[in-house]
C-alpha cells in the first residue's frame, strides 16, 4: 500500500509537469498567432501594440479551454511514451501494479483536473472572454445600433434617417416580439412618439405590428390606434438570435439561470442545455482521451512503432472531435435528444477504451 502511494504521487506530479509544459507551449503559440490577428484589426483605429496585446490575453484562455481535449490527449501520449521508453514501467510492474492500473491512475487524474476545469477555470475564461468582447463591440459596433438581453427583457437601439429608436420587448417567441414598447427620439434627443403593441413580427427588416397604439410628445395621451403598422429597423430576427448565441462568456455556475431566463423570454434552451450537457461531461472527455492515449500506446510492442502509433491516435482523436461535433448538430436539430447527443460520442471513445485496456492488461 506504502509503495502504491509512492507511485500514485510520482503519476502524478510526472503527468502534471508535462500537462503544464504542453498547456504553455499551446498558450505560447495561441499569443503568438492571435496577436497578429489583432494588431491587424487594430491598424485603423490608431491604437498601440498595448490594446492589441490586452486583447490576446483575454481571449487566449478561452481558446485553451476549448483544446484542453486535444492537449491531455498529447499530454497522455508523451506519459506513456516516456513510461515505455525509459523503462520505468518494469519498475512500476514489480511494484504489483497492472498494466490497467497504469492507464487508469492517469486517466482519474484527468478527470479531477476536469472537474477543476469546468467549476473553476471556467469561471475565470467565461469572464475574460465577456471582457473581450465588450472591448471589441466597442470598435466593431456603432454607439447607433446595440441589442441586449437583460433579466428586464430585450432592449435595441436603433437609429434611422437621423431619429434614435429605443425599443423594449418582454419576450420572444419564434419570429415575434412580445409585448413591445418603441420610444422615438429626434436627432437633438426630443421625444416624438410611444409605440405600444402586444406583437411584431420582426421576420424581416420591415417589422409587421399588430393592435398599435401611438402615444405622442410626452408620451401620455393615445392619439392615434392602428390595427396594422409597419416599422422598419436594422434589426431582423436573425440578428436578435445572435445577441443569445455567444455561450463562451458564461461560467459553468451561471448556465442554470440563463436557461431559466431564456425560458421567461420565450427563447429556445437547446443551445443552454447542450452546452450544459457537454460541460458535466468534459472532465469524462479529458479522461477518454487518456484512456484512450494509454490504450493505444501501452500496446506498442517494438519501439520502432512509435510514430506510428502516434499517428493513429491523433487520427483517432479528429475523427472523434467531427463525430463529437456532427452528434451536437443532431442534437440542437432534435434528430436526437440533447442528452443522447452528448454522452453517446463519449460513451463510444470509453468503450474502445477499455477494450484496449483489457488487451493490454493481458500483455
Amino acid at each position: 500500500m506504502f509503495k502504491f502511494n509512492i507511485i500514485k504521487k510520482y503519476f502524478f506530479i510526472k503527468y502534471s509537469k508535462i500537462l503544464l509544459n504542453v498547456t504553455l507551449v499551446f498558450l505560447s503559440l495561441g499569443i503568438i498567432l492571435n496577436i497578429f490577428e489583432e494588431v491587424n484589426f487594430f491598424k485603423d483605429h490608431g491604437v498601440g501594440l498595448l490594446m492589441p496585446l490586452s486583447l490576446t490575453l483575454l481571449k487566449v484562455p478561452s481558446l485553451i479551454y476549448k483544446l484542453f481535449p486535444f492537449i491531455f490527449l498529447i499530454s497522455s501520449i508523451i506519459l506513456f511514451l516516456n513510461f515505455i521508453q525509459s523503462e520505468e514501467i518494469i519498475a512500476i510492474k514489480i511494484a504489483g501494479i497492472s498494466n490497467f492500473r497504469i492507464i487508469f491512475f492517469p486517466a482519474l487524474i484527468s478527470l479531477i483536473f476536469g472537474i477543476i476545469i469546468v467549476t473553476g477555470l471556467n469561471t475565470v475564461t467565461s469572464k475574460l472572454t465577456h471582457k473581450y468582447l465588450d472591448t471589441k463591440n466597442e470598435y466593431t459596433k456603432s454607439n447607433d445600433y446595440l441589442a441586449a438581453l437583460t433579466e428586464n427583457g430585450i432592449w435595441i437601439k436603433d437609429k434611422i434617417e437621423g431619429n434614435t429608436n429605443i425599443i423594449r420587448a418582454r419576450r420572444l417567441s419564434k419570429n415575434n416580439l412580445v409585448d413591445v414598447s418603441i420610444y422615438k427620439f429626434d436627432e437633438n434627443n426630443r421625444p416624438l412618439s410611444r409605440i405600444e403593441t402586444r406583437k411584431a413580427d420582426i421576420s424581416k427588416h420591415n417589422w409587421k405590428l399588430s393592435d398599435v397604439n401611438i402615444y405622442y410628445g410626452d408620451f401620455n395621451n393615445v392619439t392615434s390606434y392602428q390595427a396594422n403598422y409597419s416599422f422598419v429597423s436594422h434589426f431582423e430576427i436573425n440578428s436578435i438570435r445572435n445577441i443569445f448565441s455567444n455561450l463562451d462568456a458564461v461560467s459553468f455556475w451561471e448556465l442554470s439561470k440563463l436557461k431559466e431566463n431564456y425560458k421567461f423570454l420565450g427563447y429556445s434552451t437547446k443551445e443552454v442545455e447542450s452546452e450544459f450537457q457537454r460541460s458535466l461531461s468534459f472532465p469524462f472527455f479529458l479522461m477518454s482521451m487518456t484512456l484512450l492515449a494509454g490504450a493505444i500506446v501501452m500496446n506498442i510492442k517494438y519501439k520502432g512503432n512509435y510514430l506510428a502509433y502516434i499517428i493513429i491516435t491523433i487520427i483517432l482523436s479528429v475523427i472523434i472531435f467531427y463525430l463529437n461535433d456532427f452528434s451536437k448538430a443532431l442534437g440542437e436539430t432534435e434528430q436526437i435528444s440533447l442528452i443522447m447527443s452528448v454522452w453517446t460520442p463519449l460513451s463510444i471513445v470509453l468503450i474502445i477504451s477499455f477494450i484496449g485496456m483489457i488487451h493490454v492488461n493481458e500483455k
